[in-house]
C-alpha cells in the first residue's frame, strides 16, 4: 500500500510573534495624542493616474436647468481625469435641457449615454437610483445640472479611493452666486462647528466620528456634486420608498446608509462651485412644514443607524427646535412636536436573540489575511451576510500574506476593507468606527488583538475556532489561557473536536458555542465541460482546497491515475486553489487529464461541473471543511478522509452522500482512495444513490441557520459585563476635535 508521509506541523511557527511588545505600544499609545486617523491606513505606492484608475461613472440629473447646464456640462468635458463614463438623465424638461444634453452625447458618443423620462418623475432620487443603476464604474459622482467644478475635481478626489475603508470622498465646495462669479461663503463659514482650519488640509475620518459630532444634525456634504462616492450593487436603500419621497435631505439619508460602517475622506484641492438660485428646490423649501419632517427623519435615521448617547439625541432636539423658530413663529405642528420628542426615548438594550427590535451593533470582522482558506473565507461570507442582514460590518485585513484578490473580489462593495499600516493602531480604528463587536477566527489574531486592546478599548471580542488551537498542545494552550480566558467574550467552534482546546484556555462553557460552517445562497451555474477541455461523457472529479501539502493535492492526482488504468472511461481531476503545492506539482501541468485551474471564487460552479468531489486530506486542523458543503450545495457528492467531522458531515438517515476513507497512521491510503473512485466510475447507480442523498445533506449546513446563531452569540456578548481587561484604564487616544455637540 502506497502512502505518504505526514509533514511537519503547519503550525509550529504560529506564535513566534505573538508575544509583542504589548506595555510598550500601550504606554506610547496613551502618551501621544492622535493627531491624524489617516495617517494610520496602510499606504499604497500607486501613482494618482494609472491604466488601472477607478472607472468613475458621472452621473447628471436635469430637469429645467437649461441656463446652467451648458458651465457643467463643459466642466465635465474638461476632467483631467480620463477613466469615466457619463450618463445624461432628462426628466421631462420642458425648456432646451434636452437639446444641450443632446449635443453633449453628439460631442462625446464614446462616452456618453443619454436616458430620457416621457413624463417627470416628481423625485430627484428617482433620478438617482436611475442613474446609479445604469452605472457601470466603481466610483459614482452626481454632478448636479446647476453646478459646476474645476477640472481636476475627479484627478484630485479619485486618489482619495486608494484606502479601501473610504466609501465616500467629497471636496471642498464653494456657494457662488447664480451667475456662477461671485463667492457668497465658504465650506468652514457654513460647517463653523469643526472650526475653520479642518477644512484646509485633507482628512480620513470614520462616518461614526462625524455623525457623532455634526453629521447627526447637519450635513456635512453640503452638496452632492461635491461627492464621490462607491457604487454599491443591490443596494436597499434604492428601493426605499422614504428615501425616493424625499425633496431636499434625500443626499443626506444616502449618506448616511452608504458610509455608515466605513470612512469619509474630504479633499480640500478638489474644488466643487455650489450655484444658489432661488429655483434651487433646498433653498427654496427652507422653513417649510416639509423641510422640518424630512429633517426629523434625517434624526430619527441617524438613531437608528449610529450609536448616538442622550446628550446627542437632546442636541438633536434643540436643533431641530431651532431650525423652525428660526424661520417660523407659529408653534411646530403637533404630529412633528410629537416626532421630535420621541428622539430623546432610548430603546432597551437588546436581549439575546431580540436584535430585530433595536439597533445593530457595529461588528468588525477581521481575518488573519485574504488568502485561500476555510477559516480566511468562511470570515468574508460571514460579513457579506450580516452586511445584507443590515449589520454595519466592517472588515479588517492583518495582512499578514500578500492579498489574493481572487479571495478579496469575494467581499460585497459594500463592505468596507480596513489595511492598518501598523496593527498597533487597532484601538484607534475600533474606537472611531464605534466597533461593539469584534470577530476573529485566526489564533494569531485573537492573540495579538487581545494583547493590543486590553485596558484601551470596551470591545466585546467573540473569536470562532476553525481548529487551529487543536493543534497547539496542552502547553501553549496553558501559556495562553491568562491572556484569553478572562478576555474573550465569548467563543464559537465548528465541530465537536474544537471544542476541549476552548476549554483548557479558559473559556468557561456558558461562553461556548458550537456554530457550524456554512456558504451564502448565491446562484449556482455548472461550467461548461467544453470551456475546460472535457467531454460530456467523462467522469470529472473536483478537488477544492488550499494549496498545502496536508490537503493531499498530490495523493489525489496518484489515486486518480491509478483509477484511470482500472477502467477504460475517461477520469479527469480538475484542481482549484492556489498555493506552494500548485508550484511544487507543476512537473504535472502537461498531463491532459489534470487540470490546475488556480483559484475560482466561483468553486461551487466546477463542484456543479463535476460527478464527485474529493478530499484525501491529512491536515491536522481539519475540522468542518468549507469546500466540502460547497460540494453539497452544488449537489455532488464526496469523496474525502474520514478526518474531523467530514464523515458525520456526509451523514444522512438513509446513509451517507458520499464515502469517507481512514488515515493510516495518519498517512493517505492512495489504493484505497482509487478503489473508491472506481466504484462510482463503474457503479452509476451507487452515484445516482449518493447523489440523491446530497440535498439532505446540504440542509444541515443553512446560511441563514449560520447568521441566527451568530446574531445570538453577538447579543451574549452585549449582555455580558464589561470584563476588567476592557475598561480603559487611562483616556483613550481621539481623532482631532473629537467633542460631542
Amino acid at each position: 500500500m502506497h502512502v505518504r508521509p505526514v509533514a511537519p506541523g503547519l503550525h509550529d511557527l504560529l506564535f513566534l510573534h505573538l508575544r509583542r511588545r504589548a506595555v510598550v505600544v500601550l504606554q506610547r499609545l496613551r502618551s501621544q495624542p492622535f493627531q491624524s486617523l489617516q495617517s494610520i491606513f496602510r499606504r499604497t505606492d500607486t501613482p494618482a493616474e494609472t491604466p488601472g484608475d477607478p472607472r468613475v461613472s458621472v452621473v447628471v440629473p436635469c430637469y429645467n436647468h437649461a441656463a446652467y447646464l451648458g458651465r457643467r456640462l463643459e466642466s465635465i468635458a474638461l476632467q483631467t481625469y480620463n477613466n469615466l463614463e457619463v450618463i445624461l438623465l432628462d426628466d421631462a424638461s420642458s425648456d432646451s435641457s434636452l437639446i444641450l444634453l443632446q449635443e453633449f452625447q453628439r460631442q462625446h458618443p464614446e462616452i456618453t449615454r443619454l436616458l430620457v423620462n416621457d413624463t417627470n418623475s416628481g423625485s430627484p432620487f428617482s433620478q438617482w437610483r436611475k442613474g446609479i443603476q445604469a452605472a457601470s464604474g466603481t466610483l459614482i459622482w452626481i454632478a448636479e445640472s446647476d453646478d459646476f467644478c474645476a477640472p481636476d475635481f475627479l484627478e484630485k478626489i479619485v486618489p482619495s479611493f486608494r484606502n479601501e475603508g473610504v466609501m465616500l470622498a467629497f471636496g471642498n465646495t464653494e456657494f457662488v452666486s447664480e451667475d456662477g462669479q461671485q463667492k457668497v461663503w465658504s465650506l468652514a463659514e457654513y460647517l463653523p462647528e469643526l472650526g475653520s482650519r479642518i477644512w484646509e488640509k485633507p482628512f480620513v475620518e470614520s462616518a461614526h466620528q462625524l455623525v457623532r459630532r455634526v453629521w447627526n444634525y447637519k450635513n456635512l456634504v453640503v452638496n452632492a456634486s461635491g461627492a464621490v462616492f462607491r457604487r454599491v450593487e443591490g443596494l436597499p436603500l434604492l428601493e426605499d420608498p422614504a428615501w425616493l419621497g424625499l425633496r431636499m435631505c434625500g443626499d443626506w439619508y444616502f449618506y448616511l446608509h452608504l458610509v455608515r460602517a466605513g470612512l469619509a475622506a474630504y479633499c480640500p484641492e478638489a474644488i466643487n462651485y455650489y450655484r444658489q438660485h432661488p429655483s434651487n428646490t433646498s433653498v427654496s423649501l427652507h422653513g417649510s412644514e416639509r423641510d422640518l419632517q424630512e429633517h426629523v427623519l434625517l434624526a430619527e435615521t441617524a438613531i437608528s443607524l449610529y450609536a448616538l448617547s442622550p446628550k446627542h439625541r437632546a442636541h438633536l432636539q434643540r436643533s431641530l427646535i431651532h431650525r423652525w423658530e428660526h424661520h417660523r413663529r407659529e408653534p411646530i405642528p403637533g404630529s412633528l412636536q410629537a416626532g421630535i420628542e420621541a428622539l430623546s426615548i432610548h430603546p432597551a438594550a437588546p436581549e439575546a436573540g431580540e436584535m430585530e427590535s433595536a439597533r445593530l451593533p457595529n461588528v468588525m470582522i477581521a481575518t488573519y489575511a485574504l488568502i485561500p482558506g476555510g477559516g480566511e473565507i468562511l470570515p468574508i461570507r460571514l460579513a457579506n451576510m450580516l452586511h445584507q442582514a443590515g449589520y454595519a460590518v466592517t472588515l479588517l485585513n492583518c495582512r499578514q500574506y500578500p492579498t489574493n484578490w481572487g479571495i478579496r473580489s469575494m467581499l460585497l462593495p459594500g463592505i468596507p476593507l480596513m489595511e492598518l499600516e501598523s496593527l498597533e493602531s487597532m484601538s484607534i480604528l475600533i474606537q472611531n468606527l464605534g466597533i461593539e463587536i469584534l470577530h476573529t477566527h485566526h489564533a494569531w489574531v485573537d492573540v495579538t488583538f487581545c494583547e493590543l486592546l486590553q485596558g484601551l478599548c470596551e470591545v466585546r471580542h467573540v473569536v470562532t475556532s476553525h481548529g487551529m488551537y487543536d493543534t497547539l498542545g496542552s502547553g501553549r494552550l496553558r501559556e495562553l489561557r491568562g491572556l484569553l480566558g478572562p478576555w474573550l467574550d465569548q467563543a464559537t467552534y465548528v465541530a465537536e473536536r474544537n471544542k476541549p482546546a476552548l476549554l483548557e484556555l479558559g473559556i468557561a462553557p456558558e461562553r461556548l458555542t458550537k456554530i457550524p460552517n456554512a456558504v451564502d445562497d448565491m446562484p449556482i451555474t455548472p461550467v461548461p465541460r467544453g470551456r475546460l477541455g472535457l467531454a460530456d461523457d467523462a467522469f470529472v472529479i473536483c478537488l477544492v482546497s488550499r494549496a498545502i501539502r496536508e490537503k493531499g493535492w498530490e495523493e489525489a492526482i496518484e489515486a486518480v491515475s491509478l483509477a484511470r488504468a482500472g477502467t477504460s472511461r475517461d477520469v479527469q481531476l480538475l484542481i482549484i486553489g492556489e498555493g506552494p503545492e500548485r508550484h511544487r506539482l507543476r512537473a504535472h501541468a502537461d498531463t491532459p487529464w489534470l487540470h490546475f485551474l488556480g483559484l475560482q471564487p466561483n468553486s461551487r460552479d466546477f463542484f456543479a461541473t463535476a460527478d464527485l468531489g474529493i478530499l484525501p486530506s491529512f491536515f491536522a486542523g481539519e475540522s468542518q471543511p468549507l469546500t466540502l458543503i460547497e460540494c453539497l450545495a452544488a449537489g455532488t457528492p464526496y469523496l474525502a478522509s474520514d478526518i474531523g467531522e467530514i464523515a458525520s458531515m456526509l451523514a444522512t438517515p438513509q446513509g451517507s452522500a458520499g464515502c469517507t476513507i481512514p488515515l493510516i497512521q495518519g498517512r493517505v491510503p492512495i489504493e484505497a482512495f482509487a478503489k473508491a473512485i472506481l466504484a462510482y466510475v463503474e457503479n452509476p447507480q451507487l452515484l445516482w444513490h449518493h447523489r440523491q442523498l446530497v440535498p439532505l445533506a446540504a440542509g444541515k449546513f443553512s446560511a441563514q441557520a449560520m447568521l441566527a446563531a451568530y446574531r445570538r452569540v453577538y447579543a451574549k456578548a452585549l449582555a455580558q459585563p464589561v470584563s476588567s481587561l476592557q475598561q480603559p484604564k487611562s483616556t483613550p487616544p481621539k481623532s482631532p476635535g473629537a467633542k460631542v455637540y
